[in-house]
């Protein structure tokens, strides 16, 4: 081989070698940065802007009716008419309640006399105490029947429970009227409650210990005008055949609005109030929470320039699982991007490129 051809040679090998190390020191360079697909926070509070519609009730309200039936002879209240307590509302004619009461009362003096003079003759020891006992006996029975035919006169008269206002009358004067049929509906209308329906999802945030929300009515025609409301009573049974909580709230009288039951409202719910100071929850899917010797955490990808994002660890506080995913109660802040697929291959710094978030 000549001179000339070995030097070529040499050359070529030179410049393949300067190829090959170029590429070698090249290829960090170029390395494929891993997709994540994440989910972007959104904090909520889980009866913040909802409303409910509720109807407005009397705090007090009773159907009122004769323990004993009889003829309607007096009903001198209209609806609508104020009473005052022990008013007298409705009376049953009177005749036969007092003829009874004269034959028990006249049944119990003679049976009072007997027994009177009976204890006298078995104290001298003329009667036997096995004849005394039977005369004792029948004033018991006579005392009885005088106290129940009194009570039944008592019964045929309605008089008012309390002070408040006549709803309805159900009956018509001179009417046949049988025992605990409604005779009139009797409301106190100084103090007034409203019934609404809460969805499954909320009544868990109203049961939770140290949970209180602020809960305001407006009504139609006022809609600026806010009036608070206080939890009154909270069912813990949904309501038939749905998986909702009847909630009864307590609304005070309202001086310049002409409230009345059977209303329709529209309760507003403000942020709840927790002990914690923390006011609001995230949802995430179940499987982007994650679990170690140190706690619970998720991956978040915190966006840099060029369209990536460095991956960092995030401690969080979790409560509970429902249909929306589970429930972070702490440490999420507001669009925090959220790692949701393939976490076991991502590691805290890892350089990644964001997916579309959901």
């Amino acid at each position: 081989m000549s001179q000339n051809k070995v030097l070529f040679l040499y050359i070529i090998i030179f410049v393949l070698g300067l190829t090959g190390c170029s590429k070698t020191d090249e290829q960090p360079m170029n390395e494929v940065v891993r997709p994540v697909r994440t989910v972007t926070v959104t904090l909520q509070n889980a009866m913040m802007g909802r409303e409910f519609t509720g109807v407005v009730d009397a705090d007090r309200k009773v159907d009122l009716s004769f323990r004993v039936g009889g003829t309607l002879a007096e009903l001198p209240v209209l609806e609508g008419a104020h009473v005052k307590v022990n008013q007298m509302l409705a009376r049953l004619d009177q005749t036969d309640f007092e003829i009874q009461l004269k034959a028990m009362q006249a049944d119990f003096d003679r049976s009072k006399g007997e027994y009177n003079r009976a204890k006298t003759l078995l104290e001298r020891k003329i009667l036997s105490r096995a004849d005394f006992d039977k005369v004792e006996s029948q004033y018991l029975v006579a005392e009885a029947q005088l106290k129940k035919a009194q009570q039944e006169l008592s019964y045929s008269t309605i008089l008012a429970p309390f002070e408040g206002f006549i709803a309805k009358r159900h009956i018509e004067n001179f009417s046949e009227v049988a025992p605990r049929t409604p005779v009139l509906t009797l409301m106190d209308l100084e103090s007034f409650v409203i019934t609404i329906e809460l969805p499954e999802s909320v009544m868990i945030q109203v049961q939770r210990k140290g949970v209180r929300p602020e809960l305001f009515a407006t009504f139609e025609g006022h809609p600026s005008s806010e009036f608070p409301l206080t939890l009154k009573e909270v069912t813990t049974q949904p309501a038939s055949g749905t998986q909702t909580y009847p909630v009864t709230l307590s609304l005070p009288f309202i001086d310049n609005l002409n409230v009345l039951p059977g209303m329709t409202a529209v309760v507003r719910v403000r942020p709840f109030e927790k002990r914690d100071g923390n006011n609001n929850i995230a949802y995430l899917p179940a499987q982007a929470v994650l679990e170690d010797d140190q706690g619970r955490y998720v991956f978040v990808a915190v966006p840099q320039r060029e369209g990536g994002a460095v991956i960092i660890r995030k401690s969080v506080e979790v409560g509970d699982i429902s249909a929306f995913g589970i429930q972070i109660t702490n440490g999420l802040a507001e669009g925090d991007r959220v790692a949701t697929a393939g976490m076991s291959q991502i590691v805290p710094g890892m350089q990644v490129s964001l997916m579309d978030s959901q």
